[in-house]
């Protein structure tokens, strides 16, 4: 590979943002670590995928560098323990990277990298076996090469089979057709290194992972993210100061409308700007009192796919406004 920045994982690095005040860069490092000193894992996935079956965290980026440059299923962490097997099953995956408390909703002899301790430690299991996996020993990236290097052809992940954005994505999911789109949606949103969002979504969803992370963190900037954040908690930090990007499913939205409701005062929170729903059918009634709540236009976001390229769409509820195209 003639530069590392055609890789999604050291691209990321290489933008150098921070997932849940981590730095982007150790997370990736933490994630070439594990390959270099688990030989178990590196012997599971010679000639097959990892899948993810994570919450939002760091640990998603540790993990989609450990996958050895193979695509990555992302399993559905809100799914039935049924759907997860049945994913499972028909695919060539190896090794799941997870959770402890996500482990024990995978087949028993899968075989899995427990990341509760990354970027510092990890854990492989296998059926009777258990190592810990040292991974300070690997301290950051120092990465070269051009920003905008088109990705490569090669398939770096797959989206479950109930992903509404599957489709228009298409298959292969390759490092070229994800950076492209990535870095479209950050281009049209003029996201920035001093951008900070909040990402109240499933990292297990192509809506979540592409708008609520990858995009932001390819421009550099700084993602908090969350899964099941109560909503009074949600308009805490968004009050807080410093959050300027909402990502959210529409239901998120209305939970913290009706919070503000139940409280009798508007939202104070200057410094957002963008408030970007998917992963659901936004009505326009729901758009209309988010703004009147809280002064800040709320917008779909979607993808289209058409003869082979990835149109980045953002509009208003019920509308469709194309934008940049990703081929």
């Amino acid at each position: 590979m003639s530069d590392p920045l055609a890789i999604l994982p050291l691209a990321l690095a290489g933008a150098n943002g921070t997932l849940n005040e981590v730095p982007v860069r150790r997370l990736v490092a933490s994630g070439v670590a594990l390959l270099q000193r688990c030989a178990p894992l590196v012997r599971a996935l010679h000639g097959r995928r990892a899948a993810i079956l994570l919450p939002p965290s760091p640990s998603l980026m540790v993990a989609l560098a450990a996958s050895d440059g193979r695509a990555a299923l992302l399993l559905d962490a809100q799914g039935a323990d049924e759907a997860i097997a049945q994913a499972l099953a028909p695919g060539d995956a190896a090794a799941v990277f997870t959770v402890a408390s996500l482990a024990a909703r995978l087949p028993a002899a899968m075989p899995r990298v427990l990341l509760d301790e990354a970027p510092e430690r990890a854990t492989w299991q296998r059926e009777g076996e258990e190592r810990p996996v040292d991974l300070t020993l690997h301290g950051g990236l120092r990465l070269e090469g051009e920003a905008d290097v088109p990705g490569a052809n090669e398939e770096v992940l797959v989206a479950d089979a109930g992903d509404p954005w599957r489709e228009a994505f298409g298959t292969p999911l390759t490092h070229r057709r994800l950076l492209a789109v990535v870095r479209a949606i950050a281009a049209h949103e003029q996201l920035a290194a001093r951008d900070h969002t909040l990402a109240l979504v499933s990292f297990s969803r192509l809506f979540g992972v592409v708008v609520g992370a990858l995009a932001p963190l390819i421009a550099g900037g700084r993602v908090t993210a969350h899964r099941d954040l109560a909503s009074d908690e949600a308009l805490a930090l968004l009050e807080a100061g410093g959050v300027s990007r909402l990502v959210a499913e529409p239901a998120t939205f209305a939970s913290m409308l009706e919070t503000l409701a139940r409280r009798g005062r508007p939202l104070d929170a200057p410094v957002l700007q963008h408030c970007l729903a998917g992963g659901g059918a936004l009505d326009a009634a729901l758009a209309k009192q988010w703004y009147h709540e809280t002064g800040v236009l709320l917008h779909r976001a979607d993808v289209v796919g058409e003869e082979g390229s990835l149109a980045w769409v953002i509009g208003e509820a019920g509308s469709r406004t194309d934008h940049d195209a990703a081929r």
